[in-house]
């Protein structure tokens, strides 16, 4: 990790600001949560967290990216302060509905649009459903997501990660970030990836694993034409890159692969310096 690294790591996270929705989908309450930093007539950049996380892992990039650009990272429909979907099982495009109105009340017209791990999938599945709105797609520690199983096998990973929604004491957390950070990430990251899930809710847990299994990312990347960059660990146990990150690649019409030595399932925390490096680039290279 380098001193620039810490430094961003110990930035101050924007307040929670919030939007109303006007999806149906939310039942009466619909209220979006999120954070933003940077000027608003800037280039638009949206940040998607993953399924145990919230916007607050995205303050190493909140603090950097918004120099030159208007940063947005949010708290999916049942994280934090948003309202869950008053939906059973929504699917991988209710969750990008849901970005798109809260994009179109914040009058952001078009972004580049980053999804670590679970919100690779939103972010997949908004690219493709929204394509004007979408100026370049950046995928870090991707997933493919479980839309290509079905009986027994289907049965038992929706089992399997339910399961880990009961990761809340002391022991189970450790256990976690142990599992997502690489053996050399420091004490800082630690504490920090700890923290990220107290803004889980059971039932946004639940709805977020019964998205998984609505769609296939390698099936889904193929239809998008912005440019794709995917960033993905050499340790990240959690979605390896030959199982996850290099089949989205390779699935991808216009696409470049970043691995990262010694790094996990979190580069936003693990990397900062490195992953902004990569997002700004992206950013940069968004079609106009």
């Amino acid at each position: 990790m380098t001193e620039t690294d810490s430094q961003l790591l110990e930035s101050s996270l924007p307040v929670i600001e919030h939007v109303q929705s006007r999806l149906p989908t939310f039942g009466d309450e619909r209220v979006i949560a999120y954070r933003a930093s940077g000027d608003k007539h800037a280039p638009a950049i949206v940040l998607l967290h993953g399924m145990g996380s919230s916007s607050a892992g995205y303050r190493a990039q909140l603090a950097a990216l918004s120099k030159n650009h208007r940063v947005i990272a949010w708290d999916a429909p049942g994280y934090g302060q948003s309202s869950p979907f008053a939906i059973n099982a929504p699917a991988a495009t209710d969750y990008a509905d849901a970005l798109a109105d809260l994009m179109s009340a914040l009058g952001i017209a078009r972004a580049t649009v980053v999804g670590s791990s679970w919100g690779s999938v939103i972010a997949t599945t908004f690219a493709a459903r929204y394509p004007l709105a979408t100026r370049a797609l950046v995928l870090s520690a991707p997933n493919v997501a479980r839309g290509h199983l079905s009986g027994a096998e289907r049965d038992a990973a929706r089992e399997a990660l339910m399961r880990n929604a009961a990761a809340q004491s002391p022991e189970a957390r450790a256990a976690v970030v142990n599992a997502l950070l690489a053996p050399s990430a420091s004490a800082q990251v630690r504490t920090l990836v700890s923290r990220l899930r107290d803004a889980v809710t059971p039932t946004g847990w639940e709805h977020a694993v019964d998205m998984l299994f609505s769609t296939h990312t390698p099936s889904v990347v193929a239809s998008i034409q912005v440019p794709i960059s995917v960033i993905v660990g050499t340790l990240d146990r959690l979605a390896p890159v030959e199982d996850h990150a290099r089949p989205i690649h390779e699935a991808a019409r216009h696409s470049t692969l970043s691995v990262l030595e010694e790094i996990g399932h979190m580069p936003k925390l693990e990397a900062p310096e490195a992953f902004n490096s990569i997002v700004l680039a992206a950013a940069a290279a968004g079609t106009d």
